[in-house]
This record gives C-alpha cells, structure tokens and sequence, in this order.
C-alpha cells in the first residue's frame, strides 16, 4: 500500500500523471506540495498538493485516479480553484 504523504507528492513534480477523468484519460502534471502544520489527527504532516490539467473540459471536482509513471495508482479528491486558456489547476487537500 502507498503512503499518501507529501514526499510521495513532491517526488512527482513536473511529472505528468494519468488521471482517470469521466471515464476517460488526462495527463495532470504535478505542480507543487505544500506542507501544512501538523494536528493530532494525522501522524504525518498535513499537505496540500496543485495539480495543472489541460483546458477544454469543465473542470469538475470529484474522486480522481491518479497512475504516476511507475504504475503506482493512488486515489485523492481533487477540486478545481482557477482555470485559464493554457490549464486548469487542481487542489487535493490531505488533512
């Protein structure tokens, strides 16, 4: 099993994901991590991780698919917080 913690995340910036997205295919390229202040409720740090998608659908929130390059598949919920003619980025919040 994969440890969903942020230096799984920062191990993958700049590098495309495939995202499974209504049924279908994307390339997401992992943007950047950013490590929050740890809580008791998680005996890891909390982090937040930016994605870019391409343009051209509505950019909906939801559960998404991740297979990073290495064929590990991870799962997150991903929810679109700006969007422009060249991307549209994504936020998962791992509290």
């Amino acid at each position: 099993m994969i440890n969903l913690n942020a230096a799984f995340f920062e191990a993958l910036i700049g590098q495309p994901v495939s995202i499974r997205v209504r049924d279908e295919a994307e390339a997401w390229v992992v943007d950047s991590v950013t490590r929050r202040t740890g809580h008791s409720a998680r005996t890891d740090q909390p982090f937040d991780v930016y994605f870019s998608a391409p343009p051209g659908r509505a950019p909906q929130q939801g559960l998404m698919r991740a297979t990073t390059a290495g064929d590990e598949v991870v799962e997150f919920f991903a929810v679109p917080i700006a969007a422009t003619a060249d991307a549209v980025t994504y936020e998962a919040v791992f509290n």
